[in-house]
């Protein structure tokens, strides 16, 4: 089978899709209504991909009707909601990815489903096809990209797998977990949840679901372990999660039991779980921010995503495919840069990574007139002092002592502001926050003596002591301070 009918009212969503597949090799058939799809289907059948916007009717009942007339037709439904991903599923989708969703990981669950579902050998076809979504999903050609590639076809082969995806924050965690549940045979939706965005009660509540008896709203709701069924459950940034919900995590990790908040029996599911942290784990594990026993269960395969600061040559293809995309989204036809302003993105630090390289190319897609971008288009900002403003003494020092004090007096003179204190630092506010934890820091004890208060230690003069720079810190004796110090080794 190799027609797919793609069904969207939205342009930005459909156009983009349309040419994905054909330049893989598709007959594409598109349309804009939920009735001309089913006379599609109605004249010659094939896969569909039934896109979140269906102007005419609702999408279930598009997929009732083309399943009537063809009660085998692949379909891809890409839902709004987990529970609109169940539904769709129990109502006969092959696929239900929740919408936000890329356009690859859509055409890579097409060429699946074209391929046919009582297929029970993959081709060498379909395998190259693979290949060619993971490559398009993972921009990257440098060593450290090819064995990230290379790990998550193997992890892919085997669907119970936990995965703990680590990096700095806008490294692309979250675009290596959507490329590993591509690369699976995941027959359900890519579910995502960040911990720290909820409160303990609501988190467990959102991940494990609750009876009507126990709701204060009587109403009875499936956890998303539930809703990601047989797909895959990101976890991001890991280390947010209570303690006591890691107990409960890890349980389902062994067990792949769970129970409903006031339920008194079990429920099971085989969604594969793929955890991200920008901490050092094993620091993280070391200090009770997470349980050893499930850093250990989660440590089945790690794959560390590097940061764009160490893998330059890359940023020409991400340069690339950020404005091919941001093209077709926006409706320009901003198509690439200039040898200036791409030497300028490429010697640019970059710390926040490939999120913060995609937002500046946005924000100058958007408002750039010509097809062309130059260095007056990006809004950059200057890259910080190379100067060295700290020597190292002869009888060296404690880098830990000296961590800590750098944090202690960011915080000092941000007042207890972490986000402004991770500015003068050059880290995220996660970074900070980690290292927080790691020295046992209170924020508010931290940033409670003014700037222009003395210090009680000043009058004892102590070579292990060292005072901040007028000029933003930047790193020291070959130190960058923004990593994790445990991680820290000598080139």
């Amino acid at each position: 089978m190799n027609r797919i009918i793609v069904v969207d009212s939205d342009d930005s969503a459909r156009t983009p899709l349309r040419r994905r597949l054909e330049a893989e090799g598709f007959e594409v058939s598109d349309c804009t209504t939920g009735q001309a799809a089913i006379e599609l289907v109605r004249a010659g059948g094939g896969a569909v991909v039934l896109g979140s916007s269906v102007s005419d009717m609702p999408q279930l009942q598009v997929l009732r009707e083309m399943r009537a007339i063809d009660g085998d037709i692949p379909a891809i439904v890409v839902s709004r909601s987990a529970e609109d991903a169940i539904s769709a599923l129990r109502a006969g989708a092959q696929y239900s990815p929740r919408s936000p969703v890329s356009v690859e990981e859509v055409a890579l669950l097409a060429g699946r489903a074209s391929a046919g579902p009582r297929s029970s050998r993959p081709s060498s076809a379909s395998h190259a096809r693979n290949d060619s979504h993971i490559e398009s999903m993972l921009v990257g050609q440098t060593p450290a990209m090819r064995a990230i590639k290379e790990t998550i076809k193997r992890v892919a082969a085997s669907p119970a797998t936990t995965v703990l995806v680590t990096g700095e924050s806008g490294s692309g965690k979250d675009a290596v977990a959507r490329t590993i549940h591509a690369a699976t045979a995941r027959s359900a939706s890519f579910v995502y949840l960040t911990p720290s965005a909820l409160r303990e009660p609501l988190l467990e509540v959102e991940l494990f679901g609750i009876e009507a008896a126990a709701a204060t709203d009587g109403q009875a709701r499936a956890g998303l372990l539930e809703c990601a069924g047989g797909g895959t459950l990101f976890l991001d940034e890991i280390s947010d999660m209570p303690q006591s919900l890691q107990g409960k995590l890890l349980r389902f990790l062994q067990e792949k039991t769970f129970r409903r908040i006031g339920a008194l029996s079990d429920r099971t599911s085989e969604a594969r779980v793929i955890a991200s942290t920008s901490c050092d784990i094993e620091a993280a594990a070391q200090n009770g921010v997470l349980r050893p026993d499930l850093v250990y269960r989660l440590s089945v395969v790690i794959i560390e995503v590097p940061p764009l600061r160490q893998r330059r040559s890359d940023i020409p293809l991400l340069v690339r495919h950020f404005l091919e995309g941001l093209s077709s989204r926006l409706g320009r036809s901003v198509r690439d840069v200039t040898p200036a302003a791409m030497h300028l993105l490429v010697e640019h630090p970059w710390p926040g990574n490939v999120r913060e390289l995609g937002n500046v190319l946005e924000r100058a897609a958007l408002l750039c007139e010509a097809e062309v971008l130059d260095v007056t288009d990006l809004s950059i900002p200057p890259a910080r002092s190379s100067g060295v403003d700290y020597r190292l003494p002869a009888g060296g020092i404690e880098f830990r002592k000296l961590e800590r004090e750098v944090v202690e007096q960011a915080l000092r003179l941000a007042r207890g502001n972490q986000t402004r204190a991770a500015s003068l630092l050059g880290m995220t506010r996660d970074q900070i926050r980690y290292r927080m934890m790691k020295f046992n820091m209170n924020t508010r004890e931290a940033g409670h003596a003014e700037v222009e208060a003395p210090d009680s230690r000043a009058a004892q003069p102590s070579p292990a002591r060292w005072d901040p720079p007028a000029r933003p810190l930047e790193p020291a004796f070959g130190v960058d301070l923004r990593r994790p110090a445990d991680r820290l080794v000598e080139s």
